[in-house]
């Protein structure tokens, strides 16, 4: 057939078409409209029914090809450190109740809103240091950072601490920037500096606020929040309020030492939860846990509706650190984008 293309321009005497990132003349005048899809003998193979906006078109092609290339890069980014990459049923018929995360049920079983559950099910066969990269799904409610169905990232690795996944996941982001000075939104964040705070002083430092020793009435009224609120509630709110957007605006901040109910399946030490959550540009990234491992304090926390899970817990996985990254929001401030509906 020879080249092929959509019409983005006429001229008197030539054609322009753009097919696969890449334009090509035809030295002729088309009889044909903006929008169709010709080849070079000038015969019709698509026919455009709608309004056509090219430059519209080639900045959503580019940001969708940069979306490919950067899914391969991560792939080859794992696999280079010597990673298996796993696949995990994304349909289940159980489910364990996570706070927080608000489940999406269908007619057939329940979407899963993390590989985490089923990897661990693989580790626990002997798997190690294994990723998945897959869609997700929760029903957040929509907005320039929320999609109900989403991409992302996971990867655990045995007999290691959350310092070195964190250490993994800068590494990673520097490989996909091709640099260690991030610029997003007029912010030149230096990915070289990385910072570790507790979870309380956050609240010390851009709230006055001391989590062990909390006045409901006065931060309820600091937030206008009115009718009954539990503290741990108060506290997401005054976090997403007065805090999250101040994370990371310089360096990456990754916030740890949050409190035990918020556990989920991390490990608790010395009366915290040991998850570390990744900021930049005040927005989270990333969530990793030093892995809870002991079937009988999972057993503790969650009902037994995944009896699969709870059968792998029981025969025992490694003591092991891992991490969930919303991709999605990362190629987002990559792309130097607003919001992650964007592709």
């Amino acid at each position: 057939m020879g080249v092929f293309g959509r019409i983005v321009k006429v001229n008197q005497k030539s054609t322009l078409l753009w097919w696969s990132g890449q334009y090509h003349t035809l030295n002729f005048k088309t009889k044909h409209n903006i929008g169709d899809i010709i080849d070079s003998c000038d015969n019709l193979i698509t026919k455009n029914n709608s309004s056509y906006n090219h430059k519209s078109n080639e900045g959503l092609f580019s940001i969708m090809k940069n979306r490919f290339d950067y899914i391969q890069k991560t792939r080859d980014f794992f696999r280079n450190l010597g990673f298996i990459e796993v696949t995990t049923p994304k349909l289940k018929e159980s489910i364990i109740d996570e706070t927080n995360i608000s489940i999406m049920k269908t007619p057939y079983g329940y979407l899963t809103p993390s590989p985490e559950v089923e990897i661990k099910k693989l580790i626990s066969l002997g798997f190690d240091n294994v990723f998945e990269l897959c869609y997700a799904y929760r029903d957040d409610h929509k907005d320039n950072l929320h999609k109900k169905e989403f991409l992302i990232l996971e990867w655990y690795r045995a007999m290691q601490q959350p310092k070195d996944i964190i250490r993994d996941f800068i590494e990673l982001i520097k490989y996909l920037n091709g640099d260690s000075l991030l610029k997003y939104q007029g912010l030149n964040i230096d990915l070289d500096n990385v910072s570790f705070i507790k979870y309380k002083d956050l609240f010390l430092n851009y709230a006055n606020i001391d989590i062990h020793n909390i006045d409901k009435h006065k931060i309820k009224k600091m937030l206008n929040i009115e009718g009954e609120i539990d503290v741990l509630e108060l506290l997401d709110a005054v976090f997403a309020f007065e805090i999250e957007k101040n994370l990371g605006l310089n360096n990456p901040i990754v916030v740890y030492d949050f409190p035990k109910e918020k556990a989920t399946l991390a490990r608790i030490e010395n009366g915290y939860a040991k998850r570390y959550e990744t900021y930049i540009a005040g927005i989270e990234l990333s969530n990793c846990y030093l892995e809870e491992t002991d079937y009988k304090e999972i057993k503790r926390r969650f009902k037994n509706t995944d009896k699969l899970f709870f059968d792998a817990m029981k025969k025992g996985i490694p003591k092991m650190s891992g991490i969930a990254v919303g991709l999605d929001r990362l190629i987002m401030i990559l792309e130097n984008l607003e919001k992650v509906d964007c592709f």
